[in-house]
């Protein structure tokens, strides 16, 4: 199977989970293991993804570390041809709208940008637990992002449904492996 077919299915399968009792009480036992974490007790300036219903919940999670009193920065995809993103501050009074994603962004245009994060959660579909290596949405945003920002520690959040031994799909020379995947029994760190 292809990347794409395999993301496809993928998205299928998670779109089946998003509902079910085990993914929330998986959410919330994966935020648990994060915020006990010393990467994030250490980390100030915080990247996330505002997460779709079939990917992990980020709103707890955001909700958390403004209590905290970190400092959020939401993802928000460029528009351009290199498909880059930034990392926009996000709190409580900051104004959002839908990407072409269907992703909540950070809507002001003037709004501070940070992409010297100490810590950035990653989503994706999969996640490979040998290599690290995690399957995004197609784009490349993330990799890139990576490439450019290698002092940035990272971590993604993987659900039973996103964890696999070994990656099922093609890894390609600018994938990028995730420093720590957590998932609902472990850390796995690389």
């Amino acid at each position: 199977m292809d990347k794409k077919e395999f993301r496809q299915q993928q998205i299928k399968i998670l779109g089946e989970y998003a509902d079910s009792e085990q993914k929330i009480n998986e959410d919330q036992a994966l935020l648990d293991s994060l915020i006990n974490t010393e990467l994030l007790k250490n980390s100030r300036s915080i990247g996330v993804t505002s997460s779709l219903s079939y990917e992990v919940d980020t709103a707890k999670l955001i909700a958390y570390l403004w209590d905290l009193g970190k400092e959020v920065y939401l993802a928000r995809a460029n528009n351009d041809k290199e498909h880059t993103q930034d990392f926009v501050l996000y709190n409580y009074m900051t104004r959002v709208s839908r990407s072409k994603f269907g992703v909540e962004e950070v809507s002001d245009p003037h709004a501070k940008i940070n992409n010297e994060l100490d810590l950035l959660i990653v989503p994706g579909l999969a996640f490979a637990e040998d290599s690290h290596q995690r399957l995004g949405f197609g784009g490349g945003y993330y990799d890139r992002f990576l490439a450019k920002h290698t002092a940035t520690k990272t971590v993604a959040l993987a659900n039973t449904k996103m964890i696999f031994s070994s990656a099922q799909w093609e890894i390609e020379a600018t994938d990028i492996p995730i420093e720590m995947i957590i998932t609902p029994t472990s850390i796995l760190q690389n």
